[in-house]
Protein backbone atom coordinates (compact mmCIF):
# COMPACT_ATOMS: atom_id res chain seq x y z
CA UNK A 1 0.00 0.00 0.00
CA UNK A 2 1.24 3.46 -0.87
CA UNK A 3 0.52 4.69 2.64
CA UNK A 4 3.04 2.24 4.12
CA UNK A 5 5.97 3.32 1.94
CA UNK A 6 8.49 5.45 3.85
CA UNK A 7 10.09 8.16 1.77
CA UNK A 8 13.87 8.51 1.86
CA UNK A 9 13.66 11.83 3.68
CA UNK A 10 11.49 10.25 6.36
CA UNK A 11 13.81 7.27 6.64
CA UNK A 12 16.83 9.53 7.00
CA UNK A 13 15.17 11.71 9.64
CA UNK A 14 14.53 8.61 11.76
CA UNK A 15 17.67 6.54 11.19
CA UNK A 16 20.44 9.16 10.88
CA UNK A 17 20.08 10.54 14.45
CA UNK A 18 20.30 6.99 15.80
CA UNK A 19 23.48 6.25 13.85
CA UNK A 20 24.94 9.63 14.85
CA UNK A 21 24.30 8.84 18.48
CA UNK A 22 26.07 5.50 18.20
CA UNK A 23 28.98 7.11 16.34
CA UNK A 24 29.34 9.97 18.82
CA UNK A 25 29.10 7.63 21.79
CA UNK A 26 32.38 6.08 20.68
CA UNK A 27 34.14 9.02 19.01
CA UNK A 28 33.52 11.45 21.85
CA UNK A 29 35.22 9.04 24.26
CA UNK A 30 38.52 9.08 22.33
CA UNK A 31 41.65 10.18 24.18
CA UNK A 32 43.34 12.09 21.31
CA UNK A 33 46.70 10.63 22.22
CA UNK A 34 48.40 12.64 19.46
CA UNK A 35 47.52 15.95 21.14
CA UNK A 36 50.07 15.19 23.85
CA UNK A 37 52.81 15.60 21.22
CA UNK A 38 51.26 17.57 18.35
CA UNK A 39 49.96 21.12 18.58
CA UNK A 40 46.65 21.67 16.78
CA UNK A 41 45.74 24.68 14.65
CA UNK A 42 42.98 25.65 12.25
CA UNK A 43 44.04 25.43 8.61
CA UNK A 44 43.70 28.26 6.13
CA UNK A 45 41.24 28.26 3.21
CA UNK A 46 43.45 26.81 0.50
CA UNK A 47 44.86 23.45 -0.60
CA UNK A 48 47.98 23.73 1.56
CA UNK A 49 49.69 25.83 4.19
CA UNK A 50 53.29 27.01 4.02
CA UNK A 51 55.55 28.26 6.80
CA UNK A 52 58.74 30.10 5.89
CA UNK A 53 61.71 29.36 8.15
CA UNK A 54 64.10 32.29 8.41
CA UNK A 55 67.59 32.59 9.77
CA UNK A 56 68.45 35.62 11.88
CA UNK A 57 71.53 37.68 12.58
CA UNK A 58 74.81 36.61 14.10
CA UNK A 59 76.26 38.07 17.29
CA UNK A 60 77.04 41.79 17.24
CA UNK A 61 80.75 42.60 16.77
CA UNK A 62 82.68 45.11 18.85
CA UNK A 63 82.27 48.61 17.43
CA UNK A 64 85.37 50.82 17.76
CA UNK A 65 84.80 54.53 18.32
CA UNK A 66 84.14 56.34 15.06
CA UNK A 67 83.83 53.20 12.94
CA UNK A 68 80.75 52.63 10.81
CA UNK A 69 78.30 50.10 12.18
CA UNK A 70 78.20 46.65 10.61
CA UNK A 71 75.05 45.58 8.81
CA UNK A 72 73.65 42.07 8.88
CA UNK A 73 70.41 40.56 7.68
CA UNK A 74 68.58 37.30 7.92
CA UNK A 75 67.03 35.37 5.08
CA UNK A 76 64.99 32.36 4.08
CA UNK A 77 66.35 28.97 5.05
CA UNK A 78 63.55 26.75 3.78
CA UNK A 79 59.77 26.46 3.41
CA UNK A 80 57.69 23.80 5.16
CA UNK A 81 54.49 22.86 3.34
CA UNK A 82 51.51 21.19 5.00
CA UNK A 83 49.17 19.58 2.47
CA UNK A 84 45.56 19.13 3.51
CA UNK A 85 44.63 15.51 2.81
CA UNK A 86 41.10 14.14 2.94
CA UNK A 87 40.42 10.95 4.88
CA UNK A 88 37.09 9.16 4.80
CA UNK A 89 35.24 5.88 5.12
CA UNK A 90 31.64 4.69 4.72
CA UNK A 91 29.34 1.71 5.05
CA UNK A 92 26.06 0.82 3.38
CA UNK A 93 22.80 -0.56 4.70
CA UNK A 94 21.14 -2.64 1.99
CA UNK A 95 17.47 -2.59 1.15
CA UNK A 96 17.21 -6.19 2.40
CA UNK A 97 18.43 -5.11 5.84
CA UNK A 98 15.83 -2.36 5.87
CA UNK A 99 13.05 -4.70 4.72
CA UNK A 100 13.96 -7.19 7.45
CA UNK A 101 14.13 -4.49 10.13
CA UNK A 102 17.82 -5.07 10.86
CA UNK A 103 19.07 -1.69 9.68
CA UNK A 104 19.00 -0.04 13.11
CA UNK A 105 20.85 -2.86 14.85
CA UNK A 106 23.45 -3.32 12.12
CA UNK A 107 23.77 0.40 11.46
CA UNK A 108 24.41 1.15 15.12
CA UNK A 109 27.17 -1.45 15.26
CA UNK A 110 28.76 -0.27 12.03
CA UNK A 111 28.67 3.40 13.05
CA UNK A 112 30.61 2.52 16.21
CA UNK A 113 33.23 0.73 14.10
CA UNK A 114 33.38 3.72 11.76
CA UNK A 115 34.05 6.04 14.71
CA UNK A 116 36.90 3.81 15.85
CA UNK A 117 38.30 3.77 12.30
CA UNK A 118 38.32 7.57 12.03
CA UNK A 119 40.04 7.90 15.40
CA UNK A 120 42.60 5.29 14.38
CA UNK A 121 43.31 7.22 11.19
CA UNK A 122 44.22 10.45 12.98
CA UNK A 123 46.36 8.64 15.53
CA UNK A 124 48.18 6.55 12.93
CA UNK A 125 48.85 9.41 10.51
CA UNK A 126 50.39 11.50 13.28
CA UNK A 127 52.31 8.64 14.91
CA UNK A 128 53.88 7.83 11.56
CA UNK A 129 55.87 11.05 11.77
CA UNK A 130 57.61 9.44 14.73
CA UNK A 131 57.79 6.01 13.08
CA UNK A 132 59.50 7.52 10.02
CA UNK A 133 61.52 10.11 11.89
CA UNK A 134 64.85 8.46 11.02
CA UNK A 135 63.81 7.26 7.54
CA UNK A 136 65.40 8.75 4.44
CA UNK A 137 62.81 10.01 1.97
CA UNK A 138 60.30 11.14 4.59
CA UNK A 139 61.74 14.63 4.64
CA UNK A 140 60.75 17.98 6.03
CA UNK A 141 61.06 21.34 4.34
CA UNK A 142 64.83 21.34 4.85
CA UNK A 143 65.22 18.21 2.72
CA UNK A 144 66.11 15.70 5.45
CA UNK A 145 64.11 13.50 7.86
CA UNK A 146 62.76 14.84 11.15
CA UNK A 147 65.65 13.25 13.07
CA UNK A 148 68.87 13.84 11.14
CA UNK A 149 72.53 14.71 11.58
CA UNK A 150 72.39 16.87 8.44
CA UNK A 151 69.86 19.65 9.05
CA UNK A 152 71.18 22.52 6.89
CA UNK A 153 72.03 25.80 8.64
CA UNK A 154 74.11 28.81 7.70
CA UNK A 155 77.67 27.59 7.28
CA UNK A 156 77.06 23.89 7.79
CA UNK A 157 74.69 21.37 9.36
CA UNK A 158 73.27 20.60 12.79
CA UNK A 159 71.95 17.44 14.39
CA UNK A 160 69.06 16.33 16.58
CA UNK A 161 70.21 12.70 16.61
CA UNK A 162 70.92 11.35 20.07
CA UNK A 163 73.67 8.76 20.48
CA UNK A 164 72.02 5.41 19.83
CA UNK A 165 71.40 3.68 23.13
CA UNK A 166 68.62 2.05 25.09
CA UNK A 167 66.70 4.35 27.41
CA UNK A 168 68.69 4.48 30.65
CA UNK A 169 69.93 6.87 33.32
CA UNK A 170 73.10 7.61 31.36
CA UNK A 171 71.58 7.92 27.89
CA UNK A 172 68.77 10.17 29.13
CA UNK A 173 71.15 12.46 31.01
CA UNK A 174 73.34 12.77 27.90
CA UNK A 175 70.32 13.63 25.78
CA UNK A 176 69.23 16.39 28.17
CA UNK A 177 72.72 17.90 28.04
CA UNK A 178 72.66 17.80 24.24
CA UNK A 179 69.31 19.59 24.12
CA UNK A 180 70.63 22.34 26.38
CA UNK A 181 73.49 22.97 23.93
CA UNK A 182 71.20 23.63 20.96
CA UNK A 183 71.94 26.46 18.56
CA UNK A 184 69.87 28.40 16.05
CA UNK A 185 70.67 28.50 12.35
CA UNK A 186 73.33 31.18 12.89
CA UNK A 187 75.06 29.32 15.70
CA UNK A 188 73.60 31.27 18.65
CA UNK A 189 72.70 29.32 21.80
CA UNK A 190 68.92 29.22 22.19
CA UNK A 191 68.43 27.64 25.62
CA UNK A 192 66.02 24.93 24.60
CA UNK A 193 64.21 23.31 27.49
CA UNK A 194 63.43 19.57 27.47
CA UNK A 195 59.69 19.19 27.93
CA UNK A 196 58.82 15.49 27.90
CA UNK A 197 59.86 12.02 26.88
CA UNK A 198 57.97 10.44 23.96
CA UNK A 199 58.13 6.66 24.11
CA UNK A 200 56.80 3.31 22.95
CA UNK A 201 54.74 1.35 25.51
CA UNK A 202 57.68 -1.01 26.03
CA UNK A 203 59.62 1.84 27.66
CA UNK A 204 56.90 3.18 29.94
CA UNK A 205 58.04 1.37 33.10
CA UNK A 206 61.67 2.31 32.51
CA UNK A 207 60.63 5.93 32.04
CA UNK A 208 58.62 5.85 35.27
CA UNK A 209 61.70 4.75 37.20
CA UNK A 210 64.02 7.26 35.54
CA UNK A 211 61.76 10.25 36.07
CA UNK A 212 60.57 9.52 39.59
CA UNK A 213 63.37 7.70 41.44
CA UNK A 214 64.96 9.86 44.12
CA UNK A 215 68.34 8.14 43.68
CA UNK A 216 70.19 7.25 40.50
CA UNK A 217 69.03 3.98 38.99
CA UNK A 218 71.23 0.96 38.34
CA UNK A 219 73.79 1.80 41.04
CA UNK A 220 74.38 0.98 44.70
CA UNK A 221 75.60 4.43 45.70
CA UNK A 222 73.40 7.13 47.17
CA UNK A 223 73.81 9.79 44.48
CA UNK A 224 70.73 11.85 43.78
CA UNK A 225 68.87 11.33 40.54
CA UNK A 226 69.38 14.78 38.93
CA UNK A 227 66.51 14.25 36.52
CA UNK A 228 64.18 14.06 39.52
CA UNK A 229 65.90 16.44 41.94
CA UNK A 230 66.39 19.26 39.42
CA UNK A 231 63.04 18.73 37.71
CA UNK A 232 64.88 18.54 34.39
CA UNK A 233 62.25 16.35 32.76
CA UNK A 234 58.92 15.86 34.42
CA UNK A 235 56.85 13.48 32.34
CA UNK A 236 56.75 10.81 29.67
CA UNK A 237 54.12 10.43 26.96
CA UNK A 238 53.34 6.95 25.69
CA UNK A 239 52.37 6.78 22.02
CA UNK A 240 50.76 3.41 21.53
CA UNK A 241 51.05 3.49 17.73
CA UNK A 242 54.81 3.89 17.70
CA UNK A 243 56.21 0.85 15.90
CA UNK A 244 59.78 0.74 17.20
CA UNK A 245 59.98 -0.66 20.75
CA UNK A 246 63.48 0.80 21.20
CA UNK A 247 63.16 4.34 19.76
CA UNK A 248 62.58 7.24 22.14
CA UNK A 249 62.44 11.01 21.83
CA UNK A 250 62.94 14.13 23.92
CA UNK A 251 60.45 16.83 22.99
CA UNK A 252 61.52 20.42 23.64
CA UNK A 253 59.80 23.78 23.96
CA UNK A 254 60.89 24.93 20.49
CA UNK A 255 58.09 26.78 18.75
CA UNK A 256 56.46 25.50 15.56
CA UNK A 257 57.35 21.88 16.11
CA UNK A 258 55.07 18.93 15.43
CA UNK A 259 51.58 20.09 14.53
CA UNK A 260 48.24 19.15 13.00
CA UNK A 261 46.43 21.73 10.89
CA UNK A 262 42.71 21.04 10.58
CA UNK A 263 41.23 22.21 7.29
CA UNK A 264 37.94 20.47 8.04
CA UNK A 265 37.09 18.71 11.29
CA UNK A 266 35.33 15.37 11.24
CA UNK A 267 31.93 15.34 9.52
CA UNK A 268 29.20 12.70 9.20
CA UNK A 269 26.54 12.32 6.51
CA UNK A 270 23.89 9.91 5.32
CA UNK A 271 22.33 9.53 1.87
CA UNK A 272 20.47 7.06 -0.31
CA UNK A 273 21.79 5.30 -3.40
CA UNK A 274 19.21 5.27 -6.21
CA UNK A 275 20.85 2.46 -8.18
CA UNK A 276 21.27 -0.05 -5.34
CA UNK A 277 18.51 1.09 -2.97
CA UNK A 278 21.15 1.11 -0.24
CA UNK A 279 21.53 3.73 2.43
CA UNK A 280 25.08 4.99 2.88
CA UNK A 281 26.60 6.50 6.01
CA UNK A 282 30.01 8.16 5.81
CA UNK A 283 32.52 10.18 7.76
CA UNK A 284 35.27 12.43 6.37
CA UNK A 285 37.89 14.86 7.63
CA UNK A 286 40.68 16.93 6.13
CA UNK A 287 43.96 17.86 7.76
CA UNK A 288 47.69 18.19 7.28
CA UNK A 289 50.42 17.25 9.72
CA UNK A 290 54.17 17.46 10.09
CA UNK A 291 56.75 19.78 11.64
CA UNK A 292 58.38 23.11 10.95
CA UNK A 293 61.25 23.39 13.45
CA UNK A 294 63.09 20.08 13.86
CA UNK A 295 64.58 21.33 17.15
CA UNK A 296 61.26 20.50 18.79
CA UNK A 297 62.26 16.83 18.86
CA UNK A 298 65.51 14.97 19.51
CA UNK A 299 65.51 11.28 18.69
CA UNK A 300 67.28 8.12 19.73
CA UNK A 301 66.80 4.96 17.66
CA UNK A 302 67.66 2.86 20.71
CA UNK A 303 69.50 -0.42 20.69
Amino acid sequence: MAGTIMRSTQFRSIVEPILNQSFDGVYDQRTDEYKQVFATENGIARAYHEEVVLYGMGAAPKLPDGQAITYDEGGQLYVQRYTYDVYGLAFALTKVLVEDGDHIRVGSIMSKHLAQAMDETTETVTANHLNRAFTSGYNGGDGVPLISAAHPVIGGVQTNVLTSAALSQTSLEQSLIQVRQAQDSRGKRIRLTPKQLVIHPSNMLTAEVLLNSVLRTGTNNNDLNPIKSAGTLKKAVVISRMTSPTAWFVQTDARDGLKVLWRRKLEKAMEGDFETDSVRYKSTMRFGSGWTDWRSLYGNAGS
